[in-house]
């Protein structure tokens, strides 16, 4: 069964596996914005590429992201030192 990832579900993933510290309030503000920013930055690019007719430059684009986003998804957050 394959599963749709949504923006939000991008962004809990993200936290989760990329923020590992203690981050004030404003600082994960700051954070998702910079990593919606980022979503919206590559959206663009895959809104370019269908403009375009590049069908099989979006699909390795897709497939070489999705490997990595995959990779994200399965790594387990790391333990804290103590």
């Amino acid at each position: 069964m394959t599963r749709t990832l949504s923006l939000r579900r991008l962004w809990t993933i993200y936290k989760r596996t990329a923020v590992t510290r203690d981050l004030s309030k404003r600082d994960l503000a700051s954070t998702q914005l910079a990593f919606y920013s980022g979503a919206r930055g590559v959206l663009k690019v895959l809104a370019y590429l269908i403009d375009h007719g590049d069908y099989e430059e979006l699909h390795e684009t897709i497939k070489r992201h999705g490997r990595q986003l995959e990779r994200m998804r399965l790594r387990r957050p790391r333990a804290k030192n103590h």
